[in-house]
C-alpha cells in the first residue's frame, strides 16, 4: 500500500465515490433491517455480526441481475421466513429501510467538504453504488439532514445506480462505464470506495482506489489492505493532502470564483 504523498493528484480528472459505507454511513443500517426481517418472519434471532457475514457471502457470489430480490428469496429459503414472496418480503425491506434512511442517515464525517474542494478545484465528480434510485431519491430529496450539507443530485456530474449496470462489483462493468462514458484514461480516475468487493472492482478497472475506513468492513480488513493502493481513516487524510498539493491559498480563490 502506498502512502498519499506517492498519489499524482494532478494527474487525475475524474474523482470517483462508493455510496454505502463510503459517502454515507449506511451499512449498519442495513444489518438492523435484515435483523429484524429474519426475526419478525422467522423467528430467528441473529447477531448483526451474523447479519452482514451472511449477505455480503451471498451478495459476493451471486450474479443475479435483480440481485436484492434473490437475496429476499434466499431469506425466506434458508430461515423458513412466513413471507413466501419474494418480491413481498422485498417490498417489506424496502418499507423497513425507508423511514431509518430518510431520519437517520448521515454524511460520513468530513466527506461533504472534501468533495466540494474537489469540486471547487475542477474534478469531475462521479457517483457510482449499485444503491438504486429509490434509496438515491431518499437521499437526495427527503432527508433533511442530508440536504442541509450538499445534494447529491447537484454536485455530482454523472450518477451510475444499480439500475444503469448489468453486473455487480466486484465486476468492473460500473467503473468502465464511467472510462467509457468520459473517454478516459483509467491513470485520470480515482476511486474513493470501503468494501473488499468495491476495492476489487476498481482493481479490475485498473483504477488507482482509497479505501475509506468502515468499521463494518474490518471482517474483510486483511484482504482490503492486501489490494487497496491508498488508505485513510477519516477524509480529514486526504483533506490535508489536498490542502499540500494545492494550498489553501488556491482553493479559497477557487471556491470564490
Amino acid at each position: 500500500m502506498k502512502v498519499l504523498d506517492m498519489m499524482r493528484l494532478k494527474d487525475k480528472k475524474y474523482i470517483i465515490f462508493d455510496m454505502d459505507g463510503t459517502l454515507i454511513d449506511s451499512v449498519g443500517v442495513w444489518n438492523q433491517v435484515d435483523q429484524r426481517l429474519v426475526l419478525e418472519y422467522g423467528g430467528i434471532d441473529m447477531s448483526l455480526e451474523e447479519v452482514q457475514i451472511e449477505r455480503d457471502s451471498f451478495l459476493h457470489d451471486n450474479q443475479s441481475s435483480d440481485i436484492y430480490l434473490a437475496y429476499c428469496e434466499y431469506l425466506i429459503s434458508k430461515y423458513g421466513l412466513n413471507i413466501h414472496d419474494p418480491s413481498e418480503l422485498l417490498k417489506v425491506r424496502w418499507d423497513i429501510s425507508g423511514e431509518i434512511l430518510e431520519r437517520e442517515m448521515d454524511f460520513k464525517p468530513n466527506v461533504v467538504e472534501l468533495i466540494l474542494k474537489l469540486k471547487a478545484l475542477g474534478f469531475t465528480l462521479i457517483l457510482a453504488t449499485m444503491t438504486t434510485q429509490v434509496q438515491l431519491e431518499i437521499y437526495s430529496r427527503r432527508n433533511r439532514k442530508m440536504l442541509n450539507q450538499m445534494n447529491i443530485e447537484e454536485v455530482f456530474d454523472l450518477i451510475i445506480r444499480k439500475e444503469d449496470v448489468k453486473k455487480k462489483k466486484p465486476d468492473p462493468e460500473i467503473y468502465n462505464t464511467i472510462v467509457q462514458h468520459y473517454h478516459a484514461n483509467p491513470s485520470e480516475c480515482l476511486i474513493f470506495e470501503d468494501s473488499y468487493t468495491g476495492v476489487l472492482a476498481g482493481n479490475y478497472a485498473g483504477i488507482e482506489v482509497v479505501n475509506v475506513y468502515d468499521k463494518h468492513a474490518d471482517l474483510e480488513r486483511s484482504k482490503i489492505n492486501a489490494i487497496a493502493d491508498y488508505q485513510i481513516h477519516d477524509y480529514q487524510e486526504f483533506i490535508d493532502f489536498v490542502n499540500s498539493v494545492y494550498g489553501a491559498h488556491f482553493y479559497q480563490r477557487a471556491f470564490r470564483g
